[in-house]
């Protein structure tokens, strides 16, 4: 019997956020279906919280420098062969397609290299000023086309990608592999913090990174407003370059009892799951994740309309309300009404039934596997 062809998947850091989710969920999808499949990771501080399942080999990528990266992944495909590579970002793109063509120079193997595309990148590209944004343009003009496929995770993805690549640009749409029975398990177990519990006080919870496309300020702003209409705390998790800021703004509005700001949580997931509200407050987002984690597990959602992504999530807002990004007296108005009339849970979780990872991740092994055409 013929071995399955060996399939690879760049993550990069492995950490809590969610391209590594979704990396590793779609390395559990292929080794769930006799796939061998390597899993190229570089060091992190944040591990996400599912494991990935034993039959995925993980390969430490080391640094991956700029002189270093290109002969790195080069000598990996000579080394262990993969028929294809997926990548998630831009500059991992880049680099995986030039080290495919070194591979193939240097003793005629054949990589299939394919990318994800995580949102508009026209958008993307458009916030990435002067030098560097000129680069990161060229380098998707260039490169990407010469990609065997690439994966957009929406509808709107797909055609933006082709505004930006051309109509015959090889563009398939598979939504991200998001919901897994471990993630439903993980969210089970107990959480040790005074907040949960029968205190009858509800719990808001923001969940990512603290960078300036989540828009903290906008959140907290919102909530001082609704906490002067009623008594509720905000539990933000995670990190990022900006938690001194919000810091400050947190105290200016006099919000330092009443939001706590613990940093990444392991286990994200039982917060999210007994949250009274999740809210997302981003200027710009994609497909994020933690509203389709959110709905999965039953529990309402607030989002800002910051892209397509959380309007196709939320279809339109019949999963939970959508506002303008930036407008504080809409978030606050939104958040007041869904506290005081959530939908049922059952309902929630029907928004989060398209995201489920297996079937998503037979998907990209049918395009990987050379088993379907390109599609948009």
């Amino acid at each position: 019997m013929t071995e399955p062809p060996r399939l690879a998947i760049y993550c990069g850091p492995f950490d809590g956020g969610s391209t590594a989710k979704i990396a590793a969920r779609l390395a559990n999808g292929f080794v769930t279906r006799a796939v061998p499949t390597d899993l190229l990771v570089t060091a992190s501080r944040d591990p996400i919280p599912e494991a990935t399942d034993p039959r995925v080999r993980v390969v430490p990528m080391g640094r991956m420098g700029p002189l270093t990266r290109v002969p790195a992944m080069a000598l990996y495909l000579r080394g262990r062969r993969p028929a294809a590579v997926l990548t998630h970002r831009i500059r991992e793109d880049v680099f995986t397609l030039k080290a495919a063509r070194l591979a193939s120079a240097a003793d005629g193997i054949s990589t299939a290299v394919y990318v994800t595309v995580h949102g508009r990148m026209s958008v993307k590209l458009d916030h990435l000023k002067g030098w560097k944004g000129r680069r990161r343009r060229a380098e998707v003009l260039n490169w990407y086309r010469r990609n065997r496929g690439i994966v957009a995770i929406s509808q709107d993805t797909a055609q933006d990608l082709h505004g930006l690549l051309g109509e015959d640009a090889a563009v398939t749409t598979i939504p991200n592999p998001i919901v897994t029975p471990q993630m439903l398990e993980l969210a089970q177990e107990p959480i040790d913090h005074p907040w949960f519990g029968d205190t009858g006080i509800p719990v808001l919870v923001f969940a990512g990174r603290l960078e300036i496309e989540k828009d903290l300020p906008t959140l907290l702003r919102a909530f001082a407003r609704l906490r002067a209409q009623r008594d509720c705390r905000l539990l933000i998790i995670g990190d990022g370059r900006l938690r001194p800021a919000v810091e400050a703004e947190r105290a200016a509005l006099g919000l330092t009892e009443s939001v706590e700001m613990p940093g990444w949580a392991p286990n994200p997931y039982p917060y999210l799951r007994q949250a009274s509200l999740v809210v997302l407050s981003s200027i710009w987002d994609a497909l994020p994740t933690v509203l389709i984690e959110s709905l999965a597990l039953g529990t309402p959602v607030v989002s800002t309309e910051c892209g397509a992504g959380p309007r196709e999530i939320l279809d339109g807002g019949r999963f939970g309300p959508l506002v303008p990004p930036g407008d504080v007296e809409a978030l606050a108005d939104a958040m007041a009404r869904t506290l005081t009339n959530p939908l049922p849970a059952a309902t929630l979780r029907q928004g989060g039934e398209r995201y489920e990872a297996q079937r998503n991740a037979d998907l990209y092994l049918k395009l990987m596997l050379g088993q379907t055409h390109c599609r948009g």
